[in-house]
């Protein structure tokens, strides 16, 4: 089920689309509830799109209606659909909650009262969205840096290292770290992220506290960059979310699988800032631009970073959920597999991300103690730079899928938090 919401003067009104059973009428209630929270008194309720409604609709209808009669409002609905008139009308309540969107818009006195009128509400998958878009048209253009190969077999050189900017309108993601070239940052290469301005590393050697940059005045951070990737521009939307249940967090799969749905993107960069029930993620214990050596069981040129028993030297792996209860901010891009040739530069860059190996990848987290997150809309410049000028950043992992039989870990869970989106330009630049 999806709500549309939209304001005129006084007059609130809902355009519902979907099912309305037992499960999005509490969803339904809650909006309503929210609205009334809010000072609307005057809601009216456009069921045209609605498919099927059970029971649990018409009581959510019905102790609407009488809540807002408690408030001397008005709880109407309007241009209902064939299936939502049948029931009404066998329940004989048809005449009790119809309304003439007419009278009710004439009824409706002209006042200072505004709501987003771009604002929808949605129930997909176990979470809860409310839906603010922010930018029409909004597009992220995207710049790819490097090649990743090396990370894999080889040692990262000078030669792979380009120094890249962030300023407030950009997020980026990869291997890399701070420091006037490579040779200063090349001992503390590990996980970046940007966004907003904010730039962090990963700690050293897996170990310590990770290291940040904020933009002030005529300071903008540089990553010394092996490899990744930067997006510019603004956002197209903000979604807001919360489970449907309060003890069934959303994992993070679900969360991108859908917001790419709600805002109809095949390709996107996307923020997260949210309370986790707990990360699955690695990071390198040591900087690639160190050599690999050799296993003694291992052939001339097959070295790899991720072979046994190479692996326990460079390779930090969270076995179960950590940072429990956590807030992180999240950096990514996300595309759509079956999507093969929009954006496909990518690829080299993502992984699958869900249990289908549909949905493509690439995340990394910066992890913050918990605090409370501001309602409705959030402002991603103060949010992130509240966040990292209060020094408390504890970590910075590269999240991942963890689908190992009995012993794997499963996936990275958000509890709630907004998740900011947008559509990545197909005109994809490479710096080599």
């Amino acid at each position: 089920m999806q709500i549309r919401l939209e304001s005129s003067g006084e007059l609130l009104e809902l355009f519902v689309e979907g099912v309305l059973d037992n499960d999005s009428s509490t969803h339904f209630r809650n909006t309503i509830e929210e609205a009334v929270h809010d000072g609307w008194h005057r809601i009216l309720v456009d069921l045209s799109a609605v498919t099927y409604m059970s029971s649990a609709g018409v009581s959510a209808f019905l102790g609407s209606h009488a809540q807002l009669q408690k408030l001397n409002g008005l709880f109407g609905l309007c241009n209902l659909s064939e299936p939502v008139e049948r029931v009404l009308s066998q329940t004989k309540l048809l005449d009790k909650l119809q309304c003439d969107p007419n009278i009710a818009r004439q009824g409706a006195s002209t006042g200072t009262m505004t709501r987003l009128s771009k604002t929808r509400v949605a129930s997909e998958d176990g979470i809860d969205f409310q839906i603010y878009r922010q930018a029409t048209g909004a597009e992220l253009r995207c710049t790819i840096y490097g090649d990743p190969s090396p990370v894999f077999s080889d040692q990262f050189e000078e030669r792979h290292c380009q120094q890249v900017s962030f300023s407030e309108s950009a997020i980026g993601l990869g291997l890399g770290g701070f420091g006037d070239g490579f040779a200063t940052a090349s001992s503390n290469f590990g996980e970046v992220l940007s966004v907003a301005g904010a730039s962090a590393q990963s700690p050293p050697a897996g170990k310590g506290l990770p290291d940040y940059q904020i933009a002030q005045e005529d300071f903008v951070p540089d990553i010394q960059l092996l490899y990744g990737l930067k997006c510019e521009g603004e956002f197209s939307h903000l979604l807001r979310f919360s489970p449907t249940e309060i003890s069934k967090p959303g994992t993070l799969s679900r969360l991108v699988d859908q917001s790419l749905k709600l805002t109809e993107c095949d390709t996107a960069g996307i923020v997260i800032l949210a309370e986790c029930a707990g990360l699955v993620g690695t990071q390198l214990r040591k900087s690639p631009a160190e050599p690999i050596g050799q296993a003694a069981n291992v052939g001339a040129g097959e070295a790899s970073r991720f072979h046994f028993p190479e692996v326990r030297e460079w390779v930090s792996f969270s076995a179960e959920q950590v940072h429990r209860r956590s807030l992180v901010a999240i950096v990514g891009v996300a595309r759509r597999a079956s999507n093969n040739t929009e954006c496909s530069e990518l690829n080299p860059l993502l992984r699958p991300i869900d249990e289908t190996g549909e949905l493509l990848g690439h995340f990394h987290a910066a992890v913050f103690p918990y605090r409370p997150l501001k309602k409705r809309t959030l402002d991603l410049q103060k949010s992130v730079r509240d966040l990292f000028e209060s020094g408390s950043i504890q970590d910075v992992l590269h999240l991942l899928r963890d689908d190992r039989p009995v012993t794997g870990a499963g996936e990275s869970e958000l509890v709630s938090g907004g998740c900011w989106i947008s559509p990545i330009s197909s005109d994809i630049r490479r710096e080599s």
